[in-house]
C-alpha cells in the first residue's frame, strides 16, 4: 500500500491513513502466479484468466478431488487404521501407524492441514481396505478420481495420486480446478470441512494451512499447496454481499501467492459485484455490518459494537475527489461507512473506509475532498461517558501535540475539564500500560485498547460463524493513535467513573473498569457524536444568515 501525509493543521504533523492506489477495473491485475483465474461460483461464469488451461502440477489442490470422491463413496463414520504405508512423509496430519480414526477426521486432516498421510489413508480406506495396507484399493480410488474428472468434463486433469505430490502425468489446469471447487461447494459436508479454521476431535487439533481469512475479509473456504514442480498454488473462495467468486492459481511464489490471490479477488469484485448507486452501496455496507455486528445483535457473542445501529438510510454526501463530487455513505451509532470510488478496484480492506472522523472532531478540520476541508469549531461534545460532560472533543484537541508516555510504563495519567493533566498513582490499580510509539503521530496505544484491536472472534464467514480477527486490519477501522490515553472521570448512567479514553483518527475508544466482562471496551458513539457536530454547526451558520438578511 501506498501512503500519503496530509498537510499539517494546528501545527501538527497527522499522517492520514494509508490508501491503496486503485486498479483500473479494465486493466487485469499484475500477479506473480503462472497460471490463474476467476470465476462466478454460481453461474460458473469466467471473470478474467491467464494460461488458465494449460495442464500444469496442482501439488495438494490435488485434495479437493480426493475429498469430492470420499464424500460419494465412502461414509463418514467409517474408521480407518492408519498403517505405515500411508506414512509418505512431506505435509503431514500427524497420523501415527496403528490409530484409528473416523473418515471425518481424515477429511479434516486432508482440507486442514493438507495431510499427504490423511490422503493415503482415505484413498485406500475408500477404495475398499479401511483395515489393512492394500495398494490395489489405494489404486482404485485414484481411478475413480480420474473418473469423476471425466464426468465433469475436466480435459486437462490426470490424476497419478490422491495428495498431489509431484509425478509425471498428475497434472490439471486452473480452469479445471475452478470447476471441480464450484461442483464441490454444492456439497455443504465439503464446505464446513472446507471453510473451517480449526478442528478439534479424536485426539488431533489442526488449524488450517491457508492464511488468507486471517487478512482478507469473505474468505469462505481454501486450499494450498506447494511442490517444487507446481510452484506456490491456491483455491480461495470468497463472498461479498450475496457474490460468491471462485479464485484458482498457481506457479506462484513464497512471497506472493496470498497478495496474487487478494489482488485477484479485489479485481474479480469489479466485475461480478459493480456498485453503481445507493442500492449497491447498502448492500454492501449491510454486508459488512452484519460480517461483524450480527453476532452480537443475535446474542450470539457477548462484546461490544463495533458499528452499532445504522442512523438512516445510505445518502450521498458532497466529497471533492468522488466522481460527480459526490460520494455514498452511511452513519451508525459508531462510525460512518464509506464508498468514495465505486468505479475502481482497490484492496477489499480498504473497499469501505471509515472518514477520520475523530481527528475532525478534534480539531474542528472537517475533510470534504482527500486535500479540501473546511474550517470549523472543534466538537463541545462529550466524547465518553453521559451526554454533557465537559470531558469533549475539543478538550482532547488540545493534547494532540503532547508527549507520548513511556512504553510499558503504568498509565496514570488523568485529564481535568480544565486541560491539567495529573498523575495518580493509584489509576496504576487497572493495570493499563502503555505501548510502543507509532512514528506515523507519535503516540502509543494503550494496552487495553492494544489487546481488544488485536481480539479474535466471530464473525460470519458466508453462512456460518467463524473465529477470525475482528479487524482486518484494525488501521482500517480505527486509524493511528493521535492522542495519549488519559483516565477522566465523568458519570456513566449517572455514576460518577473512572474511564480510559483515547482517539485515533477515526473513532476513540474507552475502557470502563466498572463495566461488565465484555463491555469494558468500548468505541464511542462517534457517528452520533459527528451528525450533532455538523448538523448543530449548520444551525448556527443558518442563524446567522438569518440575522444578517
Amino acid at each position: 500500500m501506498s501512503g500519503r501525509i496530509v498537510r499539517c493543521v494546528l501545527g501538527l504533523l497527522i499522517v492520514a491513513l494509508a490508501i491503496p492506489i486503485p486498479v483500473r477495473a479494465d486493466s487485469l491485475p499484475e500477479v506473480v502466479a503462472q497460471h490463474w483465474i476467476i470465476m462466478d461460483a454460481e453461474t460458473g461464469q469466467i471473470v478474467a484468466e491467464r494460461a488458465a488451461r494449460q495442464p500444469v502440477a496442482i501439488a495438494s489442490l490435488t485434495k479437493v478431488m480426493t475429498a469430492v470422491v470420499a464424500l460419494e463413496r465412502g461414509a463418514l463414520d467409517q474408521p480407518v487404521t492408519i498403517v505405515p504405508e500411508d506414512l509418505i512423509g512431506e505435509s503431514s496430519a500427524g497420523l501415527r501407524a496403528g490409530q484409528v480414526v473416523t473418515l471425518r477426521t481424515l477429511l479434516y486432516g486432508l482440507l486442514l492441514r493438507s495431510g499427504n498421510d490423511a490422503a493415503m489413508a482415505i484413498a485406500r480406506a475408500v477404495g475398499g481396505s479401511p483395515d489393512a495396507e492394500d495398494p490395489a484399493a489405494r489404486q482404485r480410488f485414484v481411478t475413480w478420481m480420474n473418473a469423476k474428472a471425466v464426468e465433469l468434463g475436466l480435459q486437462a486433469t490426470s490424476f497419478r495420486n490422491p495428495h498431489g505430490l509431484d509425478e509425471p502425468g498428475h497434472v490439471s489446469s486452473a480452469y479445471d480446478l475452478a470447476r471441480l471447487t464450484r461442483v464441490a461447494l454444492a456439497d455443504p459436508v465439503f464446505v464446513e470441512i472446507f471453510g473451517a479454521a480449526s478442528y478439534h476431535g479424536e485426539g488431533f487439533s489442526w488449524r488450517h494451512t491457508n492464511r488468507l481469512p486471517e487478512r482478507y475479509p469473505g474468505i469462505i473456504g481454501g486450499k494450498t499447496g506447494w511442490t517444487d514442480e507446481a510452484g506456490l498454488c491456491l483455491i480461495e473462495v470468497a463472498e461479498r454481499a450475496g457474490k460468491t467468486a471462485i479464485v484458482v492459481l498457481t506457479g506462484s511464489t513464497l512471497a506472493a501467492w496470498y497478495d496474487d490471490a487478494a489482488k485477484l479477488l479485489d479485481y474479480g469484485w469489479t466485475k461480478l459485484d459493480r456498485l453503481t448507486g445507493s442500492a449497491d452501496a447498502e448492500r454492501l455496507f449491510d454486508w459488512w455490518w452484519r460480517r461483524t455486528e450480527d453476532p452480537v445483535a443475535r446474542g450470539l457473542v457477548v462484546r461490544t459494537w463495533l458499528w452499532g445501529p445504522a442512523l438512516g438510510p445510505v445518502e450521498w454526501e458532497a466529497y471533492a475527489d468522488a466522481p460527480d463530487g459526490k460520494r455514498l455513505v452511511r452513519y451508525y451509532e459508531k462510525g460512518r461507512m464509506e464508498l468514495t470510488h465505486p468505479d475502481r478496484a482497490v484492496d477489499a480492506r480498504w473497499r469501505v473506509t471509515g472518514g477520520r472522523l475523530a481527528w475532525e472532531l478534534l480539531t474542528g478540520w472537517q475533510q470534504i475532498g482527500d486535500e479540501t476541508y473546511v474550517q470549523r469549531k472543534p466538537a463541545a461534545i462529550a466524547v465518553a461517558g453521559d451526554p454533557g460532560n465537559p470531558v469533549t472533543y475539543a478538550l482532547l484537541g488540545t493534547m494532540l501535540a503532547a508527549p507520548s508516555g513511556p512504553a510499558d510504563e503504568p498509565v496514570t495519567a488523568r485529564l481535568f475539564p480544565d486541560g491539567t493533566v495529573v498523575h495518580d498513582v493509584e489509576l496504576a490499580r487497572y493495570g493499563v500500560r502503555y505501548g510502543a510509539v507509532f512514528r506515523e503521530t507519535n503516540h502509543s496505544v494503550a494496552s487495553i485498547f492494544a489487546n481488544w484491536l488485536e481480539q479474535r472472534g466471530s464473525v460470519w464467514a458466508g453462512y456460518r460463524l467463524r473465529e477470525e480477527p475482528l479487524f482486518s486490519p484494525w488501521i482500517a477501522v480505527v486509524g493511528y493513535p493521535i492522542t495519549e490515553p488519559y483516565w477522566v472521570r465523568v458519570p456513566v448512567r449517572g455514576v460518577e467513573q473512572d474511564v480510559l479514553v483515547q482517539c485515533f483518527e477515526r473513532r476513540c475508544l474507552t475502557f470502563t473498569p466498572a463495566n461488565p466482562p465484555g463491555w469494558q471496551v468500548e468505541m464511542g458513539n462517534i457517528g452520533v457524536h459527528y451528525r450533532q457536530w455538523v448538523q448543530r454547526d449548520r444551525g448556527v451558520l443558518l442563524q446567522n444568515l438569518s440575522r444578517s438578511s
